[in-house]
């Protein structure tokens, strides 16, 4: 039997589980059969919390076809939240091992959780549009593209996004301007499809928002997804800091698999 704990950030739900003592003796196939929402538990992936001789904890993700991600924004968030919330880590400050490297997170007002997520760059894409839009190239850690577009409730985000897997392997953002200080977007995830939220792909969406002149850089922006809104601040070189809400949603006990 395997104990497990389901946390979201936004609807963007991972299951946890503390393998700090344990091994997983094949993550990739668990993760697919764990996160199957009709045959598992559900979720858009699986996160193994380890030990890490670098930081406080360590954290692998996997998505939910089993694939390996580099980072995500939301999955570290509940990391945190769970390493504070079972007295794993007492700093206000923590620090999580990520594939993309070391990350820093803090408590924020509300049960809200910081994350300083490194520099936003521009990532080379091998096309420059998309569905007959200019597309930006943005990596945070992992690699994204990102569509400005005229509405995201009607974009046909699934077809686009299986139209850019021909050419690039990589998440595809859209997002459409609210205000100076707003932004909405939808996300669809390598691995997982479309989710709720996502918070690299929040932090992706606003440097390339403000690089074409439709978000500040330097001021907290709102990113308003189909899950819940993050906030996101993304200075004038790169960095940025990713704040949102993380909760624990449930516990439970997978009986398909034992740790060794």
């Amino acid at each position: 039997m395997l104990s497990f704990i389901k946390m979201e950030g936004c609807g963007n739900d991972y299951l946890f589980l503390d393998c700090r003592r344990q091994t997983v003796p094949d993550p990739a196939e668990l993760t697919k059969k764990m996160s199957d929402r009709h045959f598992g538990v559900g979720g858009d992936g699986v996160v193994f919390l380890l030990p890490s001789q670098k930081a406080n904890l360590r954290m692998r993700i996997f998505n939910a076809d089993g694939s390996e991600g580099m980072m995500c924004g939301n999955a570290a968030r509940c990391a945190a939240r769970l390493a504070w919330d079972e007295g794993w880590v007492k700093k206000e400050t923590l620090t999580l091992e990520t594939e993309s490297g070391i990350r820093r997170l803090r408590e924020a007002p509300g049960g809200a959780v910081s994350l300083e997520m490194g520099k936003a760059e521009a990532y080379p894409l091998p096309l420059d549009s998309l569905g007959g839009l200019p597309l930006s190239g943005v990596s945070v850690g992992n690699p994204h593209a990102v569509l400005r577009v005229p509405s995201v409730e009607d974009f046909p985000l699934d077809e686009i996004a299986r139209e850019l897997r021909q050419s690039a392997d990589c998440n595809l953002e859209i997002y459409a301007p609210l205000s100076p200080l707003s932004l909405t977007a939808r996300v669809y995830e390598r691995g997982s499809g479309e989710t709720l939220a996502c918070g690299t792909g929040a932090a992706a969406v606003l440097f390339a928002a403000a690089q074409e002149g439709d978000a500040p850089f330097g001021e907290e922006v709102e990113v308003r997804m189909p899950g819940g809104s993050l906030t996101v601040l993304c200075r004038k070189d790169g960095s940025c800091r990713l704040t949102g809400p993380a909760r624990e949603v449930f516990r439970g006990v997978w009986r398909g698999a034992s740790l060794l």
